[in-house]
C-alpha cells in the first residue's frame, strides 16, 4: 500500500471522491515539476508570485526561498547530482533557453540559447553532461512553411559540445537518462491514433520511449491510446516512472514500467492528479505534483509518496 507524506504546506487530503468533488480552487496556486537532491531539499516551480518561478524548500520542511525572478518566468528545476548547482528552463511557450545558477540562487547564467525551444533540462549521472529537448525548423519544400522538430539533445554543463542524440522527425521531450548514461528515456508524439489529456480522441499519441544514448533501438514503453508522459529513471536503474490518464480524464496516476517493457505497475490512486513524478535519491519515494483541474480552473501543491520496493 502507498503511504503519501505530504511536504509541510500542502494542503488538507480528501478522503473520498465525493468530498474532492467539492474542492474548489481559491488561489489558482499551483506547485509543480518537484525536484530532489540528495540531503532532501526540494526544488519546484510556483506562479505564487504571479508569474512561475522556481523556488527552494529546505529539508526540514521549514525555509522556503524564491531563487529566481525572470519577468518571462522560469520552469522545470532540476538539481546537480552533488547539489551544488541547478539547471532550469528561462522563458515561455514562444521561446526558452537552459540557463544555471548556484544552489543558492546566484551565479545565473545561460547555458543554452537558440531561438524557440529549449527546455526540460535533466543531468547526466556523472554531472558532466546536460540534456534537454530542443526545436529546430524541419527541412522544408520550396514555399512551405516549415515545420517544428524537437529532439533531444545533449550539452557538457560548461556549455560546449551541444550534441543531437534523437532524430525523432517529430516531437521528442522531457529526456531522462539511465544511471549507466547508456540509455535514455523521453516523451514522443507519435502520428497515430491517441486521446488528449480530457480523453478525446486525436489523431496524435503521446508515448514514453526509450532508446540507447546515440538514439538507436528506440522502443514505445507505454504503448497505450492515453496521454502518457513525464518519464524519469529510479536511481537504481531498475524502474521508469511516468504518468499516465488511462484511468481518467484529467487525472493522471504515476505508474512504473522494467526498462525493457515489462511488469507495468499503477503506483498512484484516487481522485486526485498525480504527475511530473521525481525518485528520491534512495529510491523509496516519489515527489509528484498532486493536483485537481477542471475546464477552467487547476490547483496543486507537490506531495511525497513512498514506493514499495
Amino acid at each position: 500500500m502507498n503511504v503519501w507524506m505530504c511536504i509541510g504546506w500542502f494542503a488538507a487530503v480528501l478522503a473520498g471522491s465525493a468530498a474532492a468533488q467539492q474542492v474548489q480552487p481559491v488561489t489558482g496556486v499551483i506547485d509543480s515539476y518537484p525536484s530532489v537532491s540528495r540531503d532532501g531539499r526540494v526544488l519546484f516551480q510556483s506562479n505564487r508570485s504571479g508569474n512561475t518561478q522556481i523556488y527552494l524548500l529546505q529539508a526540514d520542511g521549514g525555509q522556503l526561498r524564491q531563487l529566481t525572478d525572470f519577468p518571462g518566468g522560469s520552469h522545470t528545476p532540476k538539481w546537480s547530482p552533488d547539489g551544488a548547482s541547478i539547471v532550469f528552463t528561462r522563458g515561455n511557450d514562444e521561446t526558452s533557453d537552459i540557463w544555471l545558477m548556484a544552489a543558492d540562487g546566484s551565479d545565473q547564467h545561460a547555458l543554452v540559447a537558440t531561438p524557440g525551444d529549449d527546455s526540460h533540462p535533466q543531468w547526466s549521472p556523472d554531472g558532466e553532461y546536460i540534456i534537454l529537448n530542443s526545436s529546430r525548423p524541419a527541412p522544408s519544400s520550396e514555399g512551405e512553411s516549415p515545420a517544428v522538430w524537437e529532439d533531444i539533445y545533449r550539452v557538457r554543463r560548461d556549455g560546449s559540445d551541444l550534441r543531437r542524440i534523437t532524430n525523432c522527425r517529430g516531437t521528442c521531450t522531457y529526456p531522462s537518462l539511465s544511471p549507466d548514461g547508456k540509455r535514455v528515456v523521453y516523451r514522443r508524439i507519435d502520428d497515430a491514433p491517441g486521446r488528449n489529456w480530457a480523453l478525446l480522441e486525436i489523431q496524435r499519441n503521446s508515448e514514453v520511449y526509450v532508446a540507447d544514448i546515440d538514439g538507436r533501438n528506440a522502443r514505445n514503453l507505454s504503448a497505450a491510446p492515453a496521454f502518457d508522459g513525464w518519464p524519469v529513471w529510479s536511481p537504481d536503474g531498475q524502474w521508469i516512472a511516468f504518468a499516465s490518464n488511462r484511468a481518467g480524464a484529467r487525472v493522471g496516476q504515476v505508474y512504473r514500467i522494467r526498462p525493457d517493457g515489462s511488469g507495468l505497475q499503477q503506483v498512484t490512486s484516487g481522485p486526485w492528479s498525480h504527475v511530473q513524478p521525481a525518485w528520491s535519491h534512495d529510491g523509496l519515494a516519489l515527489y509528484v505534483y498532486r493536483s485537481q483541474e477542471t475546464d477552467d480552473d487547476e490547483f496543486g501543491r507537490i506531495a511525497k509518496v513512498v514506493v514499495a520496493p
